[in-house]
């Protein structure tokens, strides 16, 4: 059987207390009702015409800068640039709706 020492208790509390402080915190995420409609507004524009226009114009810049350089990955990150911008509303939405409604 193996002893515990005052230091190794100290240094395992030590860090345990900030992950049970976190979490407390995180449960306790409630609130921010004024900034409804600005998210509204701006999830509303991503997942619209202005997203639409973000997707193709990365990808535009990334098919240009990959014939200028003659290299695919210039088009790969366009192209996860536009599905990010895209779809990373509806993502985050979920991931964060899902959070809160615990």
């Amino acid at each position: 059987m193996t002893k515990f020492s005052t230091k190794k208790l100290a240094s395992f509390a030590a860090l345990v207390a900030p992950v049970v402080a976190v979490t407390g915190a995180a449960v306790a995420g409630g609130g921010g009702a004024e900034f409804d409609v600005a998210v509204t507004q701006l999830t509303d524009w991503l997942e619209g015409g202005l997203g639409q226009l973000l997707a193709l114009a990365a990808l535009a810049v990334g098919l240009g800068i990959g014939i200028v350089q003659q290299s695919v990955m210039a088009v790969v990150v366009g192209i996860g640039m536009a599905i990010a911008v895209f779809y990373g509303p509806g993502i985050l939405t979920g991931i964060i709706s899902g959070a809160v409604g615990l």
